[in-house]
């Protein structure tokens, strides 16, 4: 999920602020030289045509489709836009011939250079498989990956259907649901992988094949949270479900103790006579106004209101798909906490991470309703702006408030080190994850995330800091990776952390299938060497995350 950026200040206080997976490394890989891929994209054009296939001249808008500017620096040998399962296959069958390293892409919305993309490389893009079909029941929805999830619940809403996808229209439907997927439904039918019926699959040899749960039960296993390790999804058949109107919207809380956090862990602010000093000062005054109003509260309480959501997981919200995010704003130098609320219960009142007597405060603004949920996705759009440099990590633990405070005060304390940067925009996001889990374990065999009930109250964290240049990277990499650090030894020591890495939302140098259990992984790779016998995936598809 992504949080709230400076557009989300600008609306309330009339101030102008300047301004979304990885792989562990692999050993013994083959080294490829130029003229392999030069044989492959030269054949490629052949079989598939100048219209398909794009080698020396890139398309116009290839670099622009990717979400992260750190994706859009990545120069392949040729990209490739198949229009059907057929072209999949041809290419699949060139690529292994001449043993060309190649990524996949969906919607681009990776966060790292790499993940779907290839320098030197075959970018297949699935853009143009982008049909969507409503079975005539109304069951099943047959999606393409060359989709966005806006498209999508535009063309079934048509049809009074809805599907368990995405929360910002932008996001492409492939690497969404290989990954798992946190929806706005989430808690009531589990990941969205978890409602994939069956999957059209091109193999590495080229062979094409409907994988679902009587056809191929080890594969349709693997397939629902193991990334693009077994082929190109070319159709996904999705579970439909009525479409209904929901109570929800976001709520954005000012916080009124935070220079006194600050003040604690001993973060000073030097006096200046710049112009962004001053105006640092002066917003000073929006928590003071805000708390005037009764329109604030404070870090301390959301966290505790946080807690009590998660670990109580109160019956009467079981519907309620929810997280908060705490964003940095530093030329105004102010934290503002917002809560992003959505229930299938459009009853008219509102959810309990909404109450004020919980949260400790009513909101600075909020656009909480009955409403549908294609604009529930579609509010989260502005917020989400391509174009920028970003970096994620996810780190999943059992949630505790007091403990969840001092990681608060590491991310003040980290941030203080690079709110100058450029562009800087850092959040941290945090969502409950338990009940999608154990939602996934009971349909069709599970999934190989390798989550059990004794698990305990699960939280999905996530450091995703936005920047303009590349020349800081190397800057925020250790300032993350410094928060990350910190974060992991407290958790560890406090016996909280969880060996789970959500896909997602993972950085690059995280290994995610270590997560999933050694048993689950060991399994995920036999069925990659059942259906991958000459390591295609394992060897040549170099982005995102390895089995």
């Amino acid at each position: 999920m992504y949080p709230p950026r400076c557009m989300t200040l600008a609306l309330i206080f009339g101030i102008r602020v300047l301004a979304d997976d990885s792989q562990h490394p692999i050993t013994n890989q083959e080294v490829l030289t130029s003229s392999d891929c030069h044989n492959a994209c030269t054949e490629l054009v052949t079989v598939l045509g100048e219209d398909k296939a794009f080698y020396q001249t890139l398309p116009e808008d290839f670099a622009s489709s990717y979400f992260c500017n750190r994706q859009r620096e990545v120069t392949p040998a040729c990209v490739i836009r198949p229009a059907n399962p057929q072209d999949v296959s041809l290419a699949m069958k060139t690529i292994g011939k001449h043993r060309c390293s190649f990524a996949i892409k969906s919607g681009g919305h990776g966060m790292f250079e790499g993940t779907s993309n290839i320098e030197g490389g075959i970018t297949i893009d699935l853009v143009r498989l982008d049909g969507i079909e409503l079975s005539e029941d109304g069951e099943t929805a047959s999606v393409g990956p060359g989709n966005r999830w806006g498209k999508v619940y535009e063309v079934l809403e048509e049809r009074g259907r809805v599907v368990v996808g995405g929360r910002v229209s932008n996001v492409g439907v492939g690497g969404f649901l290989l990954g798992g997927g946190i929806s706005f439904l989430g808690r009531k039918y589990g990941w969205a992988s978890d409602n994939v019926r069956n999957y059209e699959l091109v193999l590495a040899n080229g062979s094409i094949s409907n994988v679902n749960y009587k056809s191929h039960p080890d594969l349709y296993w693997a397939l629902r949270g193991g990334a693009g390790n077994f082929g190109v999804v070319t159709r996904f058949d999705l579970e439909a479900y009525p479409l209904t109107p929901v109570w929800g919207g976001m709520s954005l809380y000012t916080l009124t103790d935070i220079r006194t956090r600050c003040a604690s862990l001993n973060i000073a602010r030097p006096f200046s006579l710049s112009y962004s000093y001053l105006l640092r000062q002066v917003s000073q005054l929006i928590p003071r106004i805000a708390a005037l109003l009764g329109r604030s509260t404070t870090s301390t309480q959301i966290i505790k209101a946080f807690e009590e959501m998660i670990v109580k997981e109160r019956t009467d919200e079981t519907y309620l798909q929810y997280f908060f995010s705490l964003s940095y704003f530093p030329t105004p130098d102010l934290i503002l906490a917002s809560v992003m609320h959505v229930r299938e219960k459009p009853d008219g009142n509102p959810p309990a991470l909404a109450d004020p007597r919980l949260i400790g405060g009513k909101p600075t603004y909020s656009t909480s309703s009955i409403r549908s949920l294609r604009s529930m996705v579609e509010e989260l759009d502005p917020y989400n702006i391509p174009g920028f440099r970003y970096l994620y990590h996810e780190i999943t633990f059992r949630f505790n408030a007091t403990v969840f405070q001092q990681i608060f005060d590491f991310h003040l304390e980290e941030i203080d080190k690079v709110k100058d940067l450029q562009g800087m925009f850092p959040v941290i996001v945090m969502q409950p994850i338990s009940e999608i889990s154990r939602r996934g374990n009971e349909k069709n065999g599970g999934n190989p995330f390798g989550f059990s009930d004794s698990d305990g109250p699960l939280c999905a964290l996530l450091a995703c800091p936005q920047w303009d240049r590349a020349e800081d990277d190397e800057a925020v990499h250790a300032y993350v990776a410094r928060f990350v650090d910190k974060t992991m030894a407290l958790l560890e020591k406090e016996g909280l952390l969880h060996r789970w890495v959500y896909p997602n939302y993972a950085n690059k140098m995280q290994d995610v299938f270590s997560g999933y259990g050694e048993q689950n992984r060991g399994k995920l790779r036999e069925i990659q060497g059942t259906y991958d016998t000459e390591g295609v995936f394992a060897k040549l598809s170099k982005g995102y995350f390895k089995v």
